[in-house]
């Protein structure tokens, strides 16, 4: 699975550098947190901060999305840009489906196993214990000033972004 998931990335990396539309570009980035908060689960075995580190940075994301469809709203996706696209989709299909061929089961992963269940809901509390509280402030603070200038970014008092 980790071989998959790092073969993913390094083509969505490359994949990120031949794309010059910067919607197209977001959702390779977007693409790739999700790789990314997958490889943090298969390792961590720990759902919440896979998916918590993927809701911080999609919210971001959202962001800078909206931000950058403003401001090229007029630019068009060429035919040749179409065409890669397809063909690197077409690409990731097939070595999808080469990788989890023969593997029936893959989805049903026997190293879950609920004997182990006490020892990972003390896992996922240890974010709260007494060791971790100062991380935990940080991470709330950040929180609070990203929600915050995400705000006053995206006030409409100012007007939009480009005049037509």
């Amino acid at each position: 699975m980790y071989f998959f998931l790092s073969f993913l990335s390094y083509f969505f990396i490359i994949f990120f550098f031949y794309s010059w539309h910067p919607l197209f570009m977001s959702v390779m980035i977007t693409l790739q947190s999700i790789i990314i908060s997958a490889t943090i689960f298969y390792f961590n075995s720990v759902s919440w901060f896979s998916y918590l580190l993927f809701m911080i940075f999609l919210g971001g994301m959202m962001v800078i999305l909206i931000y950058v469809s403003s401001l090229t709203s007029n630019l068009m996706m060429s035919y040749y840009s179409l065409k890669f696209i397809s063909i690197m989709l077409f690409l990731v299909l097939f070595m999808f489906f080469v990788f989890f061929y023969n593997k029936g089961n893959y989805f049903y992963d026997n190293s879950i196993n609920f004997s182990n269940l006490p020892f990972m809901l003390t896992l996922s509390g240890k974010m709260y214990s007494k060791d971790m509280y100062l991380f935990t402030i940080l991470i709330i603070y950040y929180l609070l000033v990203l929600l915050v200038l995400t705000v006053k970014v995206s006030a409409f008092t100012k007007g939009p972004l480009r005049s037509n």
